[in-house]
């Protein structure tokens, strides 16, 4: 059955190379213990799994590989009501704002939808036979089933389609607000930002190229085209997080015995660095080595030598310091009570609450809580 339709060429070596890097992102975003983004690596984990799914079974459907793996016909199809509320949530975390129980309820249309399908998957090989056949071999003869129940008894599976348009568009649209939104934060993170700009630039290119192979092909047809476009979606998230590694800086030697910077020099840039510090470059949540040296027009190397030398700190050691003592000044002002501890978080540039209670407890041995009822106690006695 089918044995006559395998099909390899460069499309279908382009769609398993998707697949394959897809999975292996996926892996590695699972693997790799986050820091300050807490649920970032989950989200995107989540994202380029999904994307992957969907391009394995236009992979496996293209080459007519799905002949002889009939299960998985429209296994990924309940995907397309979980790449909106992902995106859209990955999003949301890039712009610093944290997960709440409520971001769940995204997820309804796809958790509605997948059991939905399972009047489909659950019917024997035959029926997938010739849902198979109708989208990619229309002009092949189909089976004499008989069906135990309705595969499809709403009729949803007929209008995925348009369903699926409207769904990812009025995602599309929410995103777009939330960062023009997130554009106008005095705390916007530059780096994060830049991210969410290119993710939201794919997800809508991803919408007009959906609409339009929909309208020039029929069935799916022209799924492949669709699929070649997720993977190089996934190829350019690698060479993002690739070209932005610390491995492709300059190697910056530990000891500064061979340095050609002069004890005026450190001077003149400690000075600068005290200008900087007036201007709070630290409750930046991308605040970093590189990017403080550029504000200094300086190098990383002079700027870390010269923190390590007359102040003792590295770069990591001096940031934190920095944003601890202005969340106490911020915990012990009066008039700022009503804030949050999060909301802390967030004025000192740090993106979880929990990082930060760590931080702070750390150079305090207090939490950012007992901080503050302490300040209050002290302010209440005088």
């Amino acid at each position: 059955m089918g044995q006559h339709f395998l099909r390899i060429d460069l499309y279908a070596a382009v769609l398993l190379l998707g697949v394959v890097q897809g999975f292996f992102l996926t892996l590695l975003f699972l693997l790799r213990r986050p820091h300050r983004q807490p649920y970032h690596n989950l989200l995107l984990a989540a994202l380029v799994a999904s994307f992957a799914s969907v391009i394995l079974e236009i992979f496996l459907c293209y080459s007519g590989l799905m002949f002889r793996t009939l299960p998985l016909v429209n296994f990924s199809e309940p995907l397309n009501f979980a790449l909106g509320p992902v995106t859209y949530l990955l999003l949301r975390s890039l712009c610093g704002k944290d997960w709440k129980p409520k971001q769940w309820l995204h997820f309804l249309p796809f958790a509605f939808y997948s059991l939905y399908r399972l009047s489909f998957l659950l019917q024997p090989e035959a029926v997938k036979y010739n849902a198979y056949i109708n989208a990619y071999f229309p002009h092949l003869p189909r089976l004499d089933v008989a069906y135990t129940w309705n595969p499809d008894p709403l009729y949803l599976s007929q209008w995925v389609n348009e369903m699926t348009l409207v769904h990812i568009t009025a995602y599309v649209v929410v995103s777009f607000l939330h960062l023009r939104a997130s554009r106008q934060s005095q705390r916007l993170n530059t780096y994060f930002y830049s991210w969410s700009r290119m993710l939201l630039f794919f997800y809508a290119a991803t919408i007009l190229l959906f609409l339009l192979l929909k309208l020039t092909f029929e069935q799916d047809l022209g799924d492949h085209l669709f699929a070649v476009f997720m993977t190089g979606q996934l190829f350019f998230i690698s060479y993002k997080m690739l070209t932005g590694s610390a491995f492709f800086r300059p190697v910056v030697q530990v000891k500064y015995e061979k340095s050609a910077l002069s004890e005026e020099a450190k001077q003149s840039l400690l000075q600068r660095l005290r200008a900087a510090e007036e201007q709070k470059f630290f409750v930046q949540p991308s605040a970093s080595l590189p990017g403080l040296a550029s504000q200094l027009h300086t190098s990383p190397h002079y700027l870390s030598q010269s923190l390590n030398e007359c102040l003792g700190k590295s770069f990591f050691e001096y940031l934190a310091e920095l944003r601890v003592q202005e969340a106490q000044h911020i915990l012990s002002n009066p008039t700022l009570q009503h804030l949050k501890i999060e909301e802390v978080a967030e004025q000192t540039g740090y993106l979880s609450k929990s990082a930060f209670s760590s931080a702070f407890k750390k150079q305090t041995g207090l939490t950012p809580g007992q901080f503050r009822k302490n300040s209050s106690s002290v302010g209440a006695s005088l």
